[in-house]
């Protein structure tokens, strides 16, 4: 169905075109006053077919260029966004080029109904990926009505990235259909919920899949319709109907019809693990997601909360730390804005636990630092640093960088090799945090564990696109760094153990990763099993960018370690829920239980003394 049409000037002179046309008397209706085509006869006008406009690459040959364009409207959203797509169907048989096209006007009007047969004139031009034509109002004329749409393409994309990318750039523009479809990444921020059809098997698409991560595509509310409600991963949806789109770095279907919905079962909220005994303890990171306080701070770009959504999200973050992680004896925390938010977060009355906090302030450009929390009636601190590097990168990153990456500039804040010069800048937004803790151990004879946690969050990949990784060699030197930390702690403190946390941004196979993980570190996060790794869904793809390292052999071992999905998985509406910890963030959270080598050897103690 169309929509009303307002009684405007355009509007009709449409509709007196359209009596024309019936007429067979498109000569009168092109010389008349009120016209669409700037006085061109559609007569003496070559269109371009749409399959040659689109090629068989992502870019149009066509680009720059005036053209017209003839085609069915299949989808009419030009009096709220602008937009048209039109399509010639078996424009040259060929499956690798598409039969539809965007038309973009600069103005929104009413123009067109889906179903009229029209000739579009305009540029040609590329749209964040999408091939467009540009045109305007008056570059639009009506040639025929209630003509019958092409029959949807039922999408049936490879999993293999690059012939996915093929795939879909083929049909960009064309009316489609995916008859069942499972969720794979939950209902985000953006109204968006990322799918893959039904037939390619995948419930869960993991980062590393060696059939690539390819096929999916993202529902949003752009269409005449939308999914409702929000969904999360393992929900399923039937009948998708719409147009494809190609939009930030995404291939998008805008629905033309209500699909039906099929939710899976609630889970509900894990719980971590209890303490086998007294000389265990409980290590946790959790990234606070954008923890802001209800203060200006005129020196960096805050985000400044109202005093209701504050206080909701203190208390749906002490929820997670009560109900789910068990309040824990550590917590590696990442983005949080101040000491006074954690003040603030450990008044919240579902803690009853007796924390304490360590923090520094950082020179991150939102004021989102790291620190920790920690029971004070098992655990005791003897030092805390926190740790700053210097690099020569021009990249536009980090705190000295103009957040440019197309053309970068890097202040000059510090000193690389100790001359004096000021010759380098800062590495780290977030610098890492050190703390040297001690566990007193039972029966009290047996003296105290000491050991040392390193609290990280490392710089994220917000600045990269598919075809340059800008943020790579930043975080390679922040990992650079936290191994020659890593090296200058065992040199320092030989024979204690060390404890690595928090959100590192990458995957376990990246080069960041590897460099870490040459200094001997256990990733524990690696102990769990494959399905369970995961503690971040981005556009429909489980990655792990979360962990927690052990310096093994050095005085503590693992018991057991487990991911906690409660966030990843859910859809973001439910960040507003204050009384349910689920959505507390948008990472999930890992938790292991570690305890003192002394345990074991108790009870020989015990035997040799008799």
């Amino acid at each position: 169905m169309g929509y009303p049409r307002k009684g405007g000037m355009v509007g009709r002179t449409l509709l007196d075109l359209r009596a024309f046309l019936q007429a067979g008397l498109l000569f009168i209706a092109l010389a008349a006053p009120l016209r669409l085509t700037r006085g061109v006869s559609a007569q003496n006008i070559t269109p371009i077919p749409i399959c040659q406009l689109q090629g068989k690459g992502f870019v149009s040959n066509w680009g720059g260029q005036f053209v017209y364009a003839q085609g069915v409207v299949t989808a009419d959203f030009d009096h709220r966004r602008g937009l048209i797509a039109i399509q010639q169907a078996n424009c040259d048989q060929d499956p690798k080029t598409s039969d539809g096209i965007w038309v973009f006007l600069n103005q929104r009007a009413e123009i067109v109904q889906q179903g009229d047969y029209i000739q579009v004139g305009g540029t040609v031009q590329e749209y964040f990926g999408r091939t467009q034509i540009a045109s305007r109002p008056d570059q639009i004329t009506i040639l025929s009505s209630q003509n019958p749409l092409p029959e949807a393409q039922e999408l049936a994309p490879p999993q293999d990235n690059s012939q996915s990318r093929l795939y879909f750039e083929a049909r960009e523009g064309m009316l489609v259909r995916v008859s069942s479809a499972n969720v794979i990444g939950p209902t985000d921020s953006y109204e968006a919920t990322w799918l893959m059809p039904a037939t390619l098997d995948v419930k869960r698409l993991f980062y590393n899949d060696l059939r690539g991560t390819g096929g999916i595509f993202a529902v949003d509310d752009e269409g005449n319709f939308a999914l409702e409600p929000a969904l999360k991963v393992g929900d399923q949806v039937g009948e998708v109907v719409g147009v494809l789109d190609e939009a930030y770095e995404a291939y998008r279907i805008y629905l033309l019809r209500q699909p039906t919905i099929q939710e899976s079962p609630f889970w509900g909220v894990p719980q971590a693990d209890p303490l086998p005994h007294g000389n265990a303890f409980r290590l946790a990171t959790f990234n606070l997601a954008n923890l802001f306080d209800t203060e200006d701070d005129p020196t960096i770009n805050d985000t400044v909360l109202s005093k209701t959504e504050y206080q909701r999200r203190l208390r749906k973050r002490a929820l997670v730390i009560h109900e789910v992680l068990g309040e824990p004896e550590i917590i590696a925390l990442q983005e949080v804005e101040n000491e006074g938010v954690l003040r603030d977060l450990l008044k919240q009355p579902e803690l009853t636990a007796p924390y304490e906090l360590i923090w520094e302030d950082s020179p991150d450009l939102r004021g989102l630092d790291v620190a920790l929390l920690y029971r004070s009636d098992r655990l005791s601190v003897s030092d805390v640093r926190q740790e700053q590097g210097c690099t020569s990168l021009i990249d536009g990153l980090g705190p000295d960088g103009n957040q440019n990456v197309a053309y970068p500039e890097n202040s000059l804040t510090c000193d690389q090799n100790g001359d004096g010069i000021l010759d380098g800048n800062r590495i780290f937004l977030r610098p890492p945090l050190v703390v040297k803790m001690e566990m007193a151990l039972q029966p009290s004879s047996l003296g105290r564990q000491p050991f040392i946690v390193i609290v990280n969050h490392w710089k994220s990949k917000v600045e990269d696109t598919p075809g340059k990784l800008y943020t790579l060699p930043r975080r390679i030197e922040e990992a650079e760094f936290t191994a020659a930390l890593i090296h200058r702690l065992r040199n320092e403190f030989p024979g204690v153990p060390l404890l690595l946390a928090g959100d590192f941004n990458d995957f376990p196979t990246s080069v960041p990763l590897q460099k870490l993980l040459s200094t001997g570190v256990t990733d524990l996060t690696q102990s769990a099993a494959a399905e369970q790794r995961y503690s971040y869904v981005y556009r429909g793809i489980s990655q792990n960018i979360d962990y927690l390292f052990l310096d093994a052999g050095k005085g503590l071992q693992l018991y057991s370690i487990v991911p906690l999905h409660f966030n990843a998985d859910y859809p973001y509406v439910w960040t507003s829920n204050g009384a349910s910890p689920i959505r507390a963030s948008d990472h999930d959270l890992w938790q292991a239980i570690l305890y003192s080598p002394f345990h074991t050897y108790l009870p020989l103690l015990i035997r040799n003394s008799r």
